[in-house]
């Protein structure tokens, strides 16, 4: 099979390209990277762990109504 050198990309294209994915790597490491000292050891009151699974609580119960909902209304089509 012949190599055509008119499907490369141009040089500019070619440099977005690099730049696009220097860039992509850079925003995939920042994110890995562990924050703060003190978030990564923080203790977490009682409190504040009651009050995270009473909203997670909330949420699935909220999500069980409207599936429950969604499929009665599936039912009279």
């Amino acid at each position: 099979m012949p190599f055509s050198f008119l499907r490369l990309p141009s040089p500019t294209h070619l440099s977005r390209i690099f730049r696009q994915l220097e860039q992509d790597v850079e925003t995939i490491i920042n994110v890995l990277q562990l924050g703060p000292l003190g978030i990564v050891e923080h203790k977490y009151l009682v409190t504040e762990v009651q009050a995270a699974k009473d909203t997670i609580h909330r949420a699935v119960e909220t999500w069980h109504k409207n599936a429950a909902l969604e499929r009665s209304l599936q039912v009279h089509k």
